[in-house]
């Protein structure tokens, strides 16, 4: 054997030496570079025998796919999709979108639409040199990862198949003799195995239906006896590690061999260096054969978690002889000192109890349609964990690449891979392949100290004697992870070690999250049946359960995208048409100069929805931790816009960080209030609780609450007794009472605690208003509930008239309004837990004189915004739509995939009359509505005034057009299904 450093160029071929000492660990030839390509869409290479050529008429680069390299059709609106999904029915749906069926005008709200798409074999061929010295060696073929099934030819001759999504495809070339040869690889990116329609390891919906390879590419050599793998298990308690590996051998007798391991800390400032061993054992002859000892890593010793990712690199060096010919090899893994388990309810991380703040990731890869393969790439997106309060990552249907777990174990963040599927798992070719590549997963992945919990899939059901066989066989084989089979499941097994629920009973019908499930309608939130406070918690529905729950995608609150700026960072071959079309409807009716108030309004209140998400959770005892969907936006399934960065990872403008971080961290102040909006003859009562996650006890003994108006005016503040607290959630703290009386306006005020030895601070906004008189519609303004010819009458007279539209009278009959879109639902009734991604709010207007509010929507609105109806004044299919400068009073933010202007307050000159639309119920049950009330003095004072006069003529046929006489319940006109009691 010849250890040196070499170099070649072999055509367009390098080869590069990794050297440890005197060692030779492996040489690589980078097949980085050019390929010559052919489709085969008809399936016809194999019988034609393609395999024998040396190459094709088309080039194409590798590392990469073929479909960002203009290789595929055109999509059209005749493209057959991922499981032979066409978009057809779906535009037939979709009226709005009627224009963009054109192929010369092509675009969807589905997903992201790539430059060309393709579902099938493509063939790649290249001409490799293998060096001479290679030819005693152990030769393989590298390719980090591929979609999704690979053959392989070397001058014709076949070498064998892989099928994975998650892990390597590995071929063994030790019988090619050194020089060069002919290479073909057929790569098949056509549905394989029944994961599901939307398995984000494979469709269209995010990732994308890629073909090709991606990551490392290269010819690999090392000794014929070989260290062929090392699985390390940290035993945490007695400072030790426990390896397990094996010991490769091509040669055709067996030989001794002696191995010096050494283990030194290499990052966080980790010099800690035990003491190495040796060890020595016996290879067989042309097989493997399996090795372990026990390492001791010393009192010394540094654990890894998320706050101290201490890591450290055991270095494995082989050294063998046979008839005085020697032999060498090096292997080189890292590794953290950390024990994940279960206790009890919850998670402890190293003995220490600690709480997932997850996020689920659904391979979200804007750009290329593949996940990044480099380190630096996911640095970035765990650094956005990290400024966001979060720890961990579920991967949602699919398992990432090596260098997401890289950066993971270096910046401290928990991952959970998922083996890939959303499909109901019934069949025995997905058992066949679903159970190889789990432990793929395991053995490819399973060192990395991020790594900490498994699952099979997303929702669904299966085979429970499958999934139970599934969780035995994991749990023998690798004993450093936690497993679960299906995220939201009613058919996962006994034998899990924690469970992904949105709800827990038969049905799921206690739920652990606001949203109570599919579809996503008004009554089915928590927002919308419960007045705002901030003392809900899930705590009977996970003491029900004897092992950890974990939220099953929480939040879900969607924002209106920011759709010029993120336009422009699609720079790659994916284009986001559903931004495009949402532009352009909104340039149509007159609203693309609202869109920074669109994004800033829906943002900064999807953001308050989100906070109280999460500190529900906190609120909740021995949860386990959550699971939000998500951070970055989601750009398949008609395009959900949910996160607070957009899909590239980048900060979105009306978000603060820092201010997450108050509320989603380690350790969270919390107030517990029944209400937060108030009467002046209320007293105000708070229980002040803490989540602690912390790595230590903490000690509260500075912590302050302060209640304030919004100027800064202070109304009461009281100091804690100091305390000690370990980790857990919702840890008793204190009582607060504050008497409201000598409040003499409506105001807006803000509760705060903080301890500023422990750098923590958290706020709350309520509102307190007067308890005062109905406010009386003066005899001047002519009051209607409906339009009708009297009404028409009176305003071309010159009258001042109110008009109240009654719940189930107006065109689309749209659902109420107070919280915003969940995921990627809500076009009309039925549709959405909401009919807007929050309200813009013209704040200034002297409407708003006794009602406090910003630009957008918050909890002061509740009370209205579940009495309402929004009136629709242009949309796709309006006839007499209003003029396009109109800018409505209080404005409900349309969905961007329709983008209709609508309206909940609204005013106009019609003739000579002045007109306000008010389609809030201002009427009802007001002795119990106090924010209504006052908002209804508001808008009378401000009609009875020498302040309205409108200017915007508004003509008759406009004002019908908002109207719907068949959406009206004759005999309950004022009782449509968006109408809500007020008790909740």
């Amino acid at each position: 054997m010849r250890v040196n450093m070499i170099k070649q160029v072999l055509l367009t071929l390098s080869v590069i030496t990794f050297l440890q000492g005197n060692v030779v660990a492996q040489e690589l030839v980078n097949l980085a570079g050019e390929w010559s390509i052919k489709l085969d869409p008809d399936n016809n290479g194999e019988n034609e025998e393609w395999f024998k050529r040396s190459g094709f008429d088309g080039m194409v680069r590798l590392p990469g796919c073929i479909q960002e390299q203009g290789y595929g059709n055109v999509p059209d609106i005749n493209t057959v999709w991922w499981k032979g999904e066409s978009l057809k029915e779906w535009f037939e749906s979709s009226p709005w979108l009627e224009e963009y069926k054109a192929a010369d005008n092509f675009k969807t709200q589905s997903w992201l639409v790539p430059d060309r798409h393709y579902l099938g074999k493509a063939w790649f061929a290249k001409q490799i040199n293998i060096p001479e010295h290679w030819d005693d060696q152990r030769v393989t073929l590298f390719l980090e990862r591929c979609h999704w099934e690979t053959k392989l030819w070397i001058d014709g001759e076949y070498f064998g198949s892989n099928l994975s999504l998650g892990t390597p495809h590995i071929y063994d070339l030790s019988k090619v003799e050194p020089g060069k040869h002919s290479m073909v690889l057929c790569v098949d990116n056509s549905d394989k195995v029944n994961l599901g329609k939307w398995p984000h390891a494979a469709s269209e919906q995010t990732a994308g239906t890629w073909n090709g390879i991606v990551g490392a590419l290269e010819l690999r050599a090392e000794a014929p006896v070989w260290i062929d793998d090392v699985q390390l298990f940290p035993d945490v308690e007695n400072k030790v590690v426990q390896v397990k590996g094996s010991i490769g051998n091509l040669l055709p007798s067996a030989l001794n061999w002696e191995m010096d391991v050494q283990v030194k800390g290499y990052n966080n400032g980790n010099k800690h260096c035990p003491k190495g061993l040796n060890i020595s054992g016996k290879a067989s002859s042309s097989a493997t054969s399996d090795f372990s000892f026990e390492f001791d890593m010393g009192k010394a010793a540094k654990l890894w978690d998320e706050f101290d990712p201490n890591l450290y690199k055991m270095k494995l060096t082989l050294h063998a002889e046979k008839s005085g010919q020697k032999y060498a090899n090096m292997k080189e893994v890292s590794f953290g000192m950390r024990k994940f388990a279960a206790a009890g309810r919850q998670f402890k991380m190293n003995n220490i109890l600690t709480f997932l703040r997850g996020n689920t990731d659904c391979a979200v890869t804007p750009k290329t349609g593949y996940a990044p393969m480099d380190v630096e790439s996911w640095q970035k997106i765990w650094k956005a964990y990290k400024d966001f309060g979060l720890n961990m990552a579920r991967f949602h249907s699919w398992c990432p690449p090596k260098a997401a777990f890289v950066a993971a174990d270096e910046m401290g963040i928990y991952l959970a891979p998922e083996v890939g599927e959303w499909a109901k798992v019934v069949e025995q070719a997905q058992f066949d392949f679903l159970q190889a590549e789990a432990l793929r997963i395991l053995k490819t992945y399973g060192n990395h100290s991020s790594f900490i919990q498994m699952g099979l899939g997303n929702e669904h059901t299966g085979s429970k004697p499958f999934f139970e066989k599934l969780i035995k066989e994991w749990k023998a084989t690798d004993s450093r992870h936690l497993y679960t089979i299906k995220a939201n499941s009613r058919g996962n097994p006994s034998n899990i070690d924690y469970e992904v629920v949105r709800g827990v009973g038969k049905n799921r019908e206690r739920r652990m999250r606001y949203q109570g499930g599919w579809p996503p309608t008004p009554l089915k939130s928590e927002f919308i049946r419960l007045a705002p406070q901030t003392s809900i918690d899930w705590n009977e529905e996970v003491a029900s359960r004897k092992y950890p729950l974990i939220q099953h995608e929480t939040a879900q609150i969607c924002a209106y995208p920011d759709v010029m700026n993120e336009m422009r960072k699609y720079t790659g071959y994916l284009n986001p048409t559903s931004l495009e079309i949402a532009m352009e409807q909104l340039q149509e009716r007159g609203m693309l100069e609202q869109l920074p108030d669109f994004v800033e309004a829906s943002g900064k209140w999807q953001v308050e929805l989100t906070r109280e998400e999460f500190e529900a959770g906190y609120r909740t005892k021995e949860l386990a931790g959550f699971h939000w969907l998500s951070l970055g936006d989601f750009c398949g399934q008609n395009h959900a816009p949910v996160g607070f960065t957009d899909a590239f990872y980048d900060t979105k403008t009306y978000v603060d960080p820092a201010y997450v971080r108050e509320w989603n961290a380690p350790t969270v102040l919390l107030a517990c209030m029944d209400k937060r909006i108030l009467t002046t003859d209320e007293v105000l009562k708070v229980k002040v609780k803490l989540s602690h996650y912390g790595k230590e006890a903490l000690l509260l003994n500075d912590l302050v609450a302060t209640l304030q108006t919004a100027d800064g005016q202070v109304i009461k503040r009281q100091e804690f007794a100091g305390k000690k607290f370990g980790q857990g959630s919702a840890s008793e703290i204190g009582d607060m009472a504050c008497d409201l009386s000598k409040i003499s306006e409506p105001s807006k005020l803000v509760l705060k605690l903080e301890s500023k030895k422990n750098e923590l601070v958290n706020r709350w906004n309520l509102w307190v208003f007067p308890d005062e008189e109905v406010q009386k519609i003066a005899d001047s303004i002519v009051l209607a509930r409906k339009w009708d010819e009297t009404v028409e009458e009176k305003l071309m007279q010159g009258a001042t008239v109110l008009l109240l539209p009654q719940i189930g009278s107006l065109k689309g009959n749209l659902p109420v309004c107070f919280t915003s879109y969940y995921w990627t639902s809500g076009f009309g009734v039925g549709e959405g837990q909401s009919s807007a991604a929050g309200v813009l709010i013209n704040n200034r207007h002297p409407i708003f004189r006794h009602f406090p509010t910003e630009k957008h929507s918050s909890w002061q609105w509740w009370d209205l915004l579940t009495r309402c109806q929004p009136m629709i004044l242009d949309s796709y299919r309006n006839p007499n739509p209003f003029p396009k400068h109109v800018r409505p009073i209080v404005q409900p933010i349309d969905t961007w995939k329709v983008n209709r202007k609508l309206a909940l307050v609204m005013e106009g000159k019609v003739g000579t009359g002045k007109l306000l639309v008010c389609s809030i119920d201002i009427e009802r049950d007001l002795d119990k509505r106090p924010a209504t009330k006052q908002f209804r003095k508001g808008l009378v004072e401000y009609m009875s005034s020498d302040t309205f006069n409108p200017q915007t003529a508004i003509t008759v046929e406009m004002i019908k057009e908002i109207f719907s006489e068949a959406n009206v319940d004759k005999n309950n006109p004022s009782e449509g299904y968006s109408n809500l009691p007020t008790d909740g």
